[in-house]
């Protein structure tokens, strides 16, 4: 019963992080965590379907196919995203497995699968437009061309997941907390830097 006590959930390691996240460190799960991220992931799959009809129209691929290559893509993201992350641990002189990280992300990874499905819920039930991120400043504030795309990365669920990895270098990697937040920082800023560019890419080459 003790060692039941002490196995890591989902929700535990989003609303405690700190206890939970030393839990994967000392009992790295992988299959059921897994298994909930393949689930959400179907859901969000189904729900932007619905949401973008009319590309889902157009595709080339059956339906069943785009849900297993998403599938696929999903799983290879995770693991190089853990690779990533060990080799960061590895620099600052962390001390962490892939497999104990492997699993960290698995937790944290249905923060931003939730978020999405949220915002996809907004379009479905509320008709909010597509570009709109409900939970993020490009709900409130409204901007043309690159920036648009920045306030959409000023996001509840994207901070919330950034909080987590950091706590997930603290206390699965074991570095220390001011190099963790420092490459949490730097991770931050470079994406608003990539969506800003990305964007301004995209608009010129429309415009073109």
């Amino acid at each position: 019963m003790k060692e039941n006590m002490q196995k890591p959930t989902i929700i535990g390691v989003s609303t405690k992080p700190l206890e939970h996240l030393k839990r994967v460190w000392e009992n790295p799960v992988v299959w059921w965590p897994l298994s909930c991220v393949l689930m959400l992931t179907v859901v969000l799959t189904y729900l932007s379907e619905l949401v973008n009809k009319g590309m889902w129209a157009d595709l080339s691929l059956p339906i069943p196919v785009v849900y297993v290559v998403t599938l696929i893509g999903l799983v290879l993201g995770i693991i190089i995203n853990a690779a990533i992350y060990r080799f960061i641990v590895f620099l600052a002189k962390g001390d962490a497995s892939f497999h104990q990280l492997f699993s960290a992300v698995l937790f944290i990874t249905p923060v931003t699968i939730i978020g999405t499905i949220i915002s996809h819920l907004a379009v479905i039930l509320f008709h909010v437009p597509k570009d709109i991120t409900v939970t993020s400043l490009n709900a409130l504030i409204r901007m043309s061309g690159p920036w648009h795309a920045v306030l959409a990365n000023i996001d509840l669920f994207i901070f919330w997941n950034l909080v987590l990895t950091g706590l997930l270098f603290i206390q699965v990697g074991r570095i220390s907390p001011r190099i963790a937040w420092t490459i949490i920082g730097v991770f931050y800023i470079l994406s608003l830097i990539f969506q800003y560019v990305g964007a301004a890419i995209n608009i010129s080459v429309s415009w073109g």
